[in-house]
C-alpha cells in the first residue's frame, strides 16, 4: 500500500532500496523473456537443421534468426511514444500480451514455417517496444546511488534469458523452451499490478498528487529527495505555464544540446557495441563455436554453455562495475579486454588455417578461452553501458522520442549485422571477421574516451543542467 504524501515519516533506507528492487523486478522478468527471443535461435536452428521436415538452408536460417530482430526497429519509435502517452508501467503491462501470443505461437506451430515466423516476428516486436523504456523506468524510481547498480540488472536479465535459452535447448526440444517462456510475461504483468507509475510520467501529465505519493513510496522523503522533487513539479509547470508550441517549434528540439549532444554520444556508444559483434556471436553461437572449434575434440554446446556462464558473471560484475566504477573507466576495461580477446582469436585462426601450426586440438584451448574472455570484457561494460546510460544522458522533456531514435538505430544496425553474419562468414576467413569486430571495438575506445559524459552517482536533472550549458554541472566530465 502506497503511503500519503502528507505521512512525514522516512523510510529506511534498506525499505527504500527494497522498494526499488521490487519495481525493478517487473522489467527484469519481461527482460529474461527478450534474452530468450534473443537467444533461442542458437538453439532452434541448429535443431531444425536435424528435423528434416523442415528442409532448412542458409536463406531460411536467417530469416528465422534475424525476423526477430526486423520489427524491433519499428517497435522502437512506437515504444519511445506510447511511454511518454501511456506511461512507462503500462507499456510494460501491455507488451506481456503480444510477448506471451509471440511464444505461444511458436511452441504450437506444428509444421508451419509461416506461424514460427509470426511468432519470431512478434516477441522481436516486444524487444523493441520495450527496449526504450526499460532503463528508463527503472532510473526515474531509483536514486541516483542505488541507479548505478539498478540499471545493469536489466542487461543481467538480458543474459539470464540467453543462456536459459541455450542451457534448455542444449536438453530438450524448442518448442518446450518456447512454452516455458510464457512464464516471464505473465509474472511480469502481475507484479506491476501492485507497483506505482514513474513519479516523472506523472508529474509531466500534470498528476502531481499521485506523483508525490508514488516517489515518496520509491524515494522517501529525505532532503535530497525532497530537493529532488521539487524541482520536477517546478519545471514541469514552467512548461504548463508555457504557450502552445506549434509543429516547427517542436522540431527545435533537435537544435536543444541537451537533446542533440547526449543523442549523438549514445548512437555513437550504441554503434560501437553492435559492430564489435556481441549480437552476431550471441546469436549464432553454435555455428561460430563449430567454426573456430573445426579441429578439436571441444563440444560446442558445452563450450556455449560455459560462455554462458561467464556471461551471466559479467553480467554481474557489471552491476557492481556501474555501482562503485566510472562510467568511462568500466568502459576502458571493457574495451581492451574484447580487443586483446579478438586479436588474440584472430591471430590464432589466422595460423591454424593457413600454416597448419596449431592443429594439436590441445592448442584450440587458445580459441575457447579467447572467446571466453571476449564474452566476460564485452558484457562487462561494453553491452550495459549505453542501456543503461540511455536512462540517464536525456532530459525528461526529451527522453521519450531520444530513447526511441537511439533504440530504432542500435536495432536497425542489430537486425542488419543478424542477417549479414552469415554472409561475412561465408566471404570472409573467420579469422577476418573477428579482427573487423576488433577494429570496429578500438576506433569505437578511442572516440569514448574523448565524448563520452560521466554520469555515476549524478541526479537525473544535473545531467541534464550540464547539457543545457550550466558551468555548475562541469563536474560530469571528471
Amino acid at each position: 500500500m502506497l503511503e500519503s504524501s502528507s505521512d512525514t515519516r522516512h523510510p529506511s533506507l534498506l525499505v527504500l532500496r527494497l522498494r526499488q528492487s521490487l519495481i525493478c523486478l517487473g522489467p527484469v522478468l519481461i527482460t529474461i523473456s527478450l534474452g530468450l527471443a534473443e537467444g533461442y535461435s542458437a538453439i532452434l536452428l541448429p535443431q531444425l537443421e536435424e528435423e528434416s521436415d523442415w528442409n532448412i538452408d542458409t536463406n531460411l536460417s536467417s530469416w528465422i534468426a534475424s525476423i526477430a530482430t526486423l520489427p524491433m526497429c519499428v517497435g522502437c519509435l512506437l515504444g519511445g511514444w506510447l511511454m511518454e502517452m501511456i506511461g512507462r508501467k503500462m507499456l510494460h503491462m501491455l507488451t506481456c500480451l503480444p510477448n506471451l501470443i509471440g511464444w505461444l505461437l511458436i511452441a504450437f506451430c506444428g509444421r508451419s514455417i509461416a506461424m514460427l515466423l509470426a511468432g519470431r516476428f512478434l516477441t522481436g516486436i516486444c524487444i523493441g517496444i520495450l527496449s526504450p523504456v526499460l532503463t528508463i523506468y527503472v532510473a526515474e524510481i531509483s536514486d541516483p546511488v542505488f541507479r548505478g547498480f539498478l540499471s545493469p540488472t536489466v542487461i543481467l536479465a538480458l543474459n539470464l534469458g540467453i543462456s536459459i535459452a541455450h542451457v534448455m535447448g542444449t536438453f530438450v526440444k524448442w518448442k518446450l523452451v518456447a512454452l516455458s517462456a510464457c512464464i516471464y510475461p505473465i509474472a511480469c504483468f502481475v507484479l506491476l499490478l501492485f507497483m506505482p507509475e514513474s513519479p516523472t510520467y506523472l508529474i509531466k501529465k500534470g498528476k502531481i498528487d499521485e506523483a508525490k505519493i508514488g516517489f515518496i513510496w520509491c524515494r522517501g522523503n529525505s532532503k535530497e529527495s525532497t530537493i529532488e522533487l521539487e524541482f520536477l513539479i517546478s519545471r514541469q509547470q514552467q512548461g504548463t505555464n508555457s504557450p502552445k508550441k506549434t509543429l516547427m517549434q517542436h522540431l527545435e528540439i533537435f537544435r536543444n544540446p541537451t537533446f542533440y549532444k547526449p543523442l549523438l554520444i549514445l548512437l555513437f556508444f550504441l554503434s560501437a557495441m553492435q559492430c564489435s559483434g556481441i549480437n552476431p556471436i550471441a546469436f549464432y553461437t553454435v555455428t561460430i563455436l563449430k567454426e573456430v572449434l573445426r579441429n578439436s575434440t571441444f563440444n560446442p554446446y558445452t563450450s556455449m554453455l560455459i560462455m554462458d556462464g561467464v556471461r551471466m558473471i559479467a553480467s554481474i560484475l557489471s552491476c557492481f562495475g556501474l555501482q562503485y566504477l566510472s562510467r568511462r573507466l568500466l568502459m576502458i576495461i571493457s574495451c581492451s579486454g574484447s580487443l586483446i580477446s579478438l586479436l588474440i582469436l584472430s591471430v590464432y585462426l589466422f595460423i591454424t588455417h593457413n600454416y597448419d601450426l596449431l592443429n594439436d586440438s590441445d592448442l584450440s584451448l587458445i580459441a575457447v578461452i579467447s572467446l571466453v574472455g571476449y564474452v566476460l570484457f564485452s558484457n562487462l561494460g561494453l553491452l550495459p553501458l549505453p542501456y543503461a546510460m540511455s536512462g540517464e544522458l536525456f532530459a525528461s522533456s526529451s527522453r521519450g522520442l531520444g530513447s526511441g531514435i537511439a533504440s530504432f538505430c542500435n536495432m536497425l544496425q542489430f537486425f542488419i549485422l543478424i542477417k549479414i553474419t552469415p554472409w561475412l562468414f561465408k566471404v570472409l576467413p573467420t579469422e577476418a571477421v573477428f579482427l573487423l569486430f576488433g577494429v570496429c571495438c578500438l576506433v569505437g575506445m578511442i572516440v569514448l574516451i574523448i565524448v563520452l559524459p560521466e554520469t555515476r552517482n549524478k541526479p537525473l536533472h544535473e545531467i541534464e543542467n550540464y547539457f543545457n550549458g550550466n558551468k555548475r554541472s562541469n563536474s560530469i566530465y571528471k
